[in-house]
């Protein structure tokens, strides 16, 4: 499992001057598969020097007859200044299987490292983390943190009950729903033995 510790990109990463908008209430979610829970997946923020931190921690066991088949344990830590990310560490654990990636502002883009390899972004780059909407503004350049991948889904938006509803097209799959103010509140995809997965506040 990963340890429980400041990720090591973040904590290196310098403060930055500017002001930065108040944190944003935490965020917790059951995840459920099949209607059984089987995990956790919970954003804390805090506001640090100019920057907004927002911190990602999913644990996810699932067990068949007493033993543990499936469990991964993902940890992202993103620091925002306005608008702009300008550093994001993330580690994965997938049933023994590690990877991750870094990411730093540098010049007018993103550094990207990560198993996945090295990539220059643009500076408007945002991860899938979900619980920041505005990531999914059309033009927006999207990369997947859990191997540090490029990645360019097809995303269609829609409203609903004031908020909006975004579904990824492609890949994995996935829709994320947020409220009137922006705040996510549901999450569905497909787990990777077809099985429905949902996410309930709580």
């Amino acid at each position: 499992m990963l340890p429980r510790r400041p990720l090591l990109g973040l904590a290196l990463l310098p403060l930055l001057g500017g002001a930065a908008r108040a944190a944003p209430a935490n965020l917790a979610f059951k995840v459920i598969r099949e209607g059984k829970e089987v995990g956790t997946h919970r954003v804390t923020f805090r506001e640090e020097g100019g920057l907004l931190r927002a911190r990602s921690e999913v644990r996810i066991t699932v067990t068949l007859a007493g033993f543990t088949v499936f469990r991964y344990a993902h940890e992202t830590e993103e620091a925002w200044q306005g608008e702009r990310l300008v550093g994001l560490a993330s580690r994965l654990e997938k049933n023994g299987r590690q990877s991750g990636c870094e990411v730093r502002a540098e010049g007018d883009g993103l550094r990207l490292r990560g198993t996945a390899g090295n990539f220059l972004l643009p500076a408007q780059a945002a991860p899938l983390t979900w619980w920041r909407a505005a990531n999914f503004t059309p033009g927006v350049p999207l990369f997947d943190p859990r191997e540090g991948r490029p990645v360019e889904p097809r995303l269609e938006r829609r409203p609903e009950a004031g908020g909006q509803r975004v579904t990824l097209v492609g890949g994995e799959g996935a829709v994320i729903v947020y409220d009137a103010r922006a705040t996510w509140v549901g999450f569905e995809t497909t787990g990777e033995d077809g099985s429905a997965i949902r996410y309930a506040r709580g």
